[in-house]
């Protein structure tokens, strides 16, 4: 090599890694059905929903054993990144678990062509979770490798504003179940939907805890009796509907005392964790 090809390729510019991050508009939080999430009435599912249709809400991932136990559930945020409790992964070792993506029915349909596992590079647990009730219930997971996004598999966007969700109506996905204490088996993914209510409310409702600015509550309006996520969708999304149709990322499946059981729902804000979100992804 010449002294000038050699001097030329020195003063080439590095490219370096961009580092992930997760958007609030653009390619996220889009379904492919014009109407998902748009289930009001109450039946018998989630906890009072329905079966969602395949790839609805295409952020939900499940996390599972090896073998293929699902106990958790997730939200994509971006290519490499999930969203998920602290309390799903709290203990877990990184090598025995996965995250399976493009999932619909987990027990009929594990293998679908839209499903893919990923490995597990690590977890992020926030430095301040000690318990549910104590909150700080939050996680990520980076994965090995790269997620692949499409119509099936696909980021949901970030929230916008601490406050603004008081009063609006949001859905809730999960394969948890149908109700408190339940073991009936949950094959496709559920539904349903819940408002957000004011912190102040959900306090009165939990005088025995502290409801903490951390969290977000969701009940069913109808005395916190017909509608709520339940065991097995922690850590799952609570997801809001714009106006035009992008779903944004409002609370972690958290806790809650039963399941439709006169207590509204309990999740993490993510609001409130967006800044610890971003400086743990970059």
């Amino acid at each position: 090599m010449n002294g000038l090809v050699a001097l030329v390729l020195c003063l080439l510019p590095l490219t370096l890694a961009v580092p992930p991050v997760w958007n609030k508009n653009g390619t996220c939080g889009k379904s492919k059905y014009p109407d998902a999430g748009d289930y009001f009435l109450p039946s018998p599912s989630i906890v009072g929903g329905i079966e969602a249709r395949p790839n609805e809400f295409p952020w939900q991932v499940s996390l599972q054993s090896k073998s293929g136990f699902h106990y958790c559930g997730g939200s994509v945020i971006n290519s490499k990144w999930v969203l998920t409790a602290a309390h799903c992964v709290v203990g877990k070792f990184p090598a025995g678990n996965v995250v399976v993506a493009g999932l619909h029915k987990k027990i009929s349909e594990p293998n679908a062509p839209t499903v893919k596992s990923y490995e597990i590079e690590k977890y992020v647990i926030h430095e301040k979770y000690t318990s549910v009730v104590t909150g700080s219930d939050i996680a990520l997971i980076k994965i090995k490798g790269e997620m692949k996004l499409d119509t099936n598999v696909g980021a949901v966007c970030a929230p916008e504003g601490m406050d603004q969700y008081a009063h609006l109506k949001t859905a809730v996905s999960g394969w948890g179940s149908l109700a408190p204490g339940s073991s009936a088996k949950v094959d496709g993914l559920r539904y349903t939907t819940v408002n957000i209510t004011t912190n102040v409310y959900c306090s009165e409702k939990y005088p025995q805890y502290k409801i903490t600015p951390d969290m977000i509550c969701a009940s069913d309006n109808r005395n916190s009796a017909e509608r709520d996520s339940c065991q097995g969708d922690s850590g799952g999304p609570l997801v809001r509907k714009e106006r035009d149709g992008t779903f944004r990322l409002v609370g972690v499946v958290s806790w809650g005392i039963g399941c439709a059981s006169k207590y509204p729902g309990v999740y993490a804000r993510v609001t409130y964790f967006e800044d610890w979100i971003l400086k743990n992804m970059n």
